[in-house]
């Protein structure tokens, strides 16, 4: 049985199932270099096909993520190419007049003679005259279904639109080995029939109790990453990283006007208070707020209304382990804030539980529905995924002609069939290493295979990361990677909760708070870790085994290799283009190891 996955709203990807193992996935970003792309991911299905050598005749049937897709924000692909002021034009030139005024204006033609990369694939004739028009979307869903038949040459009866909401479920659950009766809990911007959902997963058959379209814990946080002059849908990271700065006074002022906007009711999160414009009634009412208070109080609150409602669901429904989904999950600090709670077991977060893994859990929430059709074991056929490398793979042939065409011997110092001792030396020694090897990790976080790589013991790492490559605000953290066998040593992980993804956040131990000074939160010493076993990486596993050698350490500090902005990098010439505009000292494509003249100073000693 072979699925091909499609997600093609933002942050699209695509991802390949055989026998009910995911084999492949990876984000269209990689492929267009526009961070969070929009659109049919044409780039990825291709390598998909091409790397794992799967014909598209071969495909038994692809499960197309998301019923209802918006075709206005797809043709001028909104989260990826707004700008902050883009944003700010939106609410001021659309929202406004709309919902405050009572006016009719036109999104399309407030947007549609921006210089925007606009999606040109999909066929958008008529369709673009209204926001959110039913019936504009019933066409424009028949559409996608045709151009996905066409460019793959297949049958339309093999493409099967899966719902929005069932792929981030099936996904929180069918991720893990440990697949327990519980609750599974969307939480996000909007789905196809709601922004937050309650569903009971008993013996594997999920039943969904209740959703809503008021649960807007992810747009206040998107309003107010704005209002705190940042890119909404892609830097509410940021926020969360601003709020453990915020004094308690400060965040007390703002915490209270927020939660004076949303309650718990029954199993959903319903308005309190219901503004007439979320986007407007914060900026008046945060007039007087400090900024760091505003995301500590907005981050309190996120973190109370989940823990409240994560009760009343356990409470009403009689379950303690939870599957948690959606963009809101996303948030790490919230998803630590209730694992730290007694009242619950586990709360199960896969990494990149966004929109990112649609494509995903569209396959396994196909796989689930073939296995009821033909009276199969889910959990037997149905594969948990081991690790996240799952992406292209740079092979030695593209490195040698880059090398070759690009005269890169002339400019760089380089050395074949590099060894990992070496590798750690140099880390050891001070400088900073981009590390390209493997295949390219899908979703939001780079574990070792693209990554930015450096002694973690050293608070001075933190400046120079950030003035002299990645460009990223000062207040922001960096993460560990944490060999398994050193891991209880650096963080505090009662639940033994999986922590291979990135995808949580901890608290640290006294030595992990004197050893990963560089990788750790500033402000509050916690950490979204990468804890690694020898199974799923073993070269970049050897690595930081012979850095420990050197520092008695067994962690390194782990960025992702790209500049800020752009997507990670996929290929030799993504790589050689935050080489060649950064001051990154040394950088590893395969076993071939670069390094500035200017720095090579006694690399045989």
């Amino acid at each position: 049985m072979i699925i091909l996955g499609i997600h093609d709203g933002h942050d699209s990807s695509a991802a390949l199932m055989v026998n009910g193992k995911i084999i492949y996935a990876a984000q269209e970003e990689r492929f267009s270099g526009l961070k969070t792309d929009y659109g049919l991911p044409v780039g990825a299905i291709k390598d998909c096909l091409k790397s794992t050598g799967i014909k598209a005749k071969d495909i038994d049937e692809i499960a197309l993520g998301t019923k209802y897709l918006n075709p206005v924000l797809m043709r001028i692909k909104r989260n990826a190419n707004f700008s902050v002021s883009n944003w700010i034009e939106e609410q001021e030139k659309f929202w406004k007049p709309k919902i405050l005024d009572n006016k009719k204006v036109s999104y399309w033609d407030t947007f549609k003679n921006k210089k925007f990369k606009c999606d040109k694939i999909y066929n958008y004739n008529g369709i673009l005259n209204s926001y959110m028009s039913s019936k504009d979307m019933e066409i424009f869903q028949k559409r996608r279904i045709e151009k996905i038949s066409s460019f793959l040459k297949i049958d339309k009866k093999k493409i099967k639109i899966q719902l929005h909401e069932d792929c981030h479920k099936y996904y929180s659950y069918f991720f893990f080995k440990e697949r327990k009766n519980g609750i599974a809990i969307t939480s996000e911007g909007i789905g196809d029939y709601s922004n937050g959902s309650v569903s009971v997963i008993k013996n594997e058959n999920f039943k969904l109790i209740s959703h809503n379209r008021h649960n807007h814990l992810g747009h206040i946080y998107q309003y107010i990453t704005l209002l705190l002059g940042m890119k909404p849908s892609q830097h509410e990271y940021k926020v969360m990283g601003l709020a453990p700065y915020s004094s308690s006074y400060e965040l007390k002022k703002s915490f209270k006007i927020f939660d004076d906007v949303l309650k718990i009711k029954n199993l959903d999160i319903v308005f309190k208070k219901k503004p007439k414009d979320l986007f407007y009634h914060f900026k008046e009412k945060l007039i007087d707020c400090r900024f760091d208070g505003i995301a500590g109080g907005l981050q309190k609150f996120v973190e109370k209304k989940l823990e409240e409602w994560f009760l009343a669901c356990s409470k009403k429904l009689s379950y303690k382990n939870f599957y948690f989904s959606g963009g809101v999950a996303q948030n790490i600090k919230a998803g630590m804030s209730l694992n730290l709670s007694n009242k619950f077991s586990k709360i199960l977060i896969p990494p990149a539980a966004g929109d990112t893994s649609i494509s995903i859990g569209a396959c396994f929430k196909s796989a689930s529905d073939y296995c009821e059709k033909n009276n199969k074991s889910k959990s037997s056929f149905i594969k948990p995924i081991e690790n996240m490398y799952l992406g292209y793979q740079i092979n030695k042939s593209e490195i040698k002609k880059y090398i070759s065409e690009k005269k890169i011997k002339q400019k760089y110092f380089v050395v074949e069939n590099i060894k990992s001792k070496k590798i750690a030396k140099e880390i050891f020694n001070g400088n900073i290493i981009g590390r390209c090897v493997g295949k390219m990790e899908f979703g939001l976080r780079a574990l070792g295979n693209r990554s930015i790589l450096c002694d973690p013991r050293y608070f001075s790492n933190i400046n120079k990361i950030n003035a002299k490559i990645k460009k990223r605000d000062f207040w922001m953290p960096f993460t560990p990677t944490i060999l398994d066998k050193d891991f209880d040593k650096y963080i505090d992980n009662p639940k033994k909760l999986d922590a291979r993804f990135m995808s949580m956040a901890f608290n640290t131990t006294a030595e992990g708070k004197k050893c990963l000074g560089a990788a750790i939160h500033p402000a509050d010493f916690t950490a979204r870790p990468q804890k690694l076993e020898k199974k799923d990486n073993l070269s970049y596993y050897e690595l930081i085994k012979e850095f420990k050698k050197f520092s008695g350490v067994g962690a390194l500090l782990n960025t992702s290799l790209n500049l800020h902005g752009l997507p990670i990098v996929r290929t030799v010439k993504d790589a050689f283009y935050v080489f060649e505009n950064s001051d990154l000292d040394i950088l590893i494509i395969e076993d071939f190891f670069f390094k500035k003249k200017s720095k090579i100073n006694n690399f045989y000693n």
